[in-house]
């Protein structure tokens, strides 16, 4: 399962996708939007995304692909 937090005062759901992005959903309208984890978009409906949210969700991805491997 994917890391996923539900906004507390808009109730959007915002999802870590497998390629490191963070996909926002509304429950109300199905309407989806996909961003970076600055929040900037990057395709979808939904143009805008909480800065802190996305961050919140998607620097778990940057720090996993600038992780070097251990010797």
């Amino acid at each position: 399962m994917s890391k996923q937090v539900i906004h507390p005062l808009t109730g959007h759901v915002y999802r870590l996708t497998e390629d490191g992005l963070v996909e926002v959903t509304d429950p109300a309208t199905g309407a989806r939007g996909v961003f970076d984890f600055q929040a900037r978009w990057q395709s979808g409906e939904l143009r805008h995304a909480d800065l802190q949210m996305a961050g919140w969700v998607g620097r778990l991805a940057q720090r996993r692909t600038t992780r070097q491997p251990e010797q």
